[in-house]
């Protein structure tokens, strides 16, 4: 069963929010200066709370805290494998180099395509279950502000260096 599912967020907005059709399946909302989010879905509202810099993982909590999932990055290839309590595992990784198409998958039966522009995309996905598009998503919001930030210093560095000399 494919599902195809709408996403759209402001243009300076982390918040997003997930439509099937015109109903709206669920949403993500993010801390301001932290990589940490809410989702509410219809079934349920789930805490996705990222720690460590070196090593920097985001466990996947329900609204009883128990541990659903752990998100863990590689920084260097712009990657991320997902892991859930059960012990599946799925892999998330940018599909081209302009950074606005990326998939979900566990290479065996369920994968998820997202594609983006601007401020809003779509969700090709082969499976019934939320918190797998809303994961994409977040890890795709993740990268995003790491880049965001990389950009800032870099500019910053020029301006200083300009200062100096």
């Amino acid at each position: 069963m494919e599902r195809i599912l709408n996403w759209r967020k402001g243009l300076f907005d982390s918040n997003y929010q997930v439509f099937e059709g015109t109903y709206l399946k669920f949403s993500i909302n993010f801390s301001s200066l932290k990589n940490s989010a809410i989702a509410t879905t219809q079934k349920g509202i789930y805490l996705l709370r990222s720690d460590g810099y070196s090593n920097p993982e985001t466990k996947i909590l329900n609204s009883n805290h128990e541990l659903l999932a752990t998100i863990r990055y590689d920084w260097l290839a712009f990657k991320a494998r997902v892991t859930f309590a059960n012990g599946e595992n799925f892999d998330w990784s940018y599909q081209n180099s302009w950074l606005s198409r990326w998939s979900l998958n566990n290479h065996t039966d369920t994968q998820i395509i997202y594609n983006s522009s601007t401020s809003n995309g779509l969700i090709h996905g082969n499976t019934d279950d939320d918190m797998l598009f809303f994961i994409g998503l977040f890890i795709r919001e993740y990268y995003s502000r790491i880049i965001y930030a990389m950009v800032l210093i870099v500019i910053f560095m020029s301006f200083i260096r300009n200062i100096f000399y």
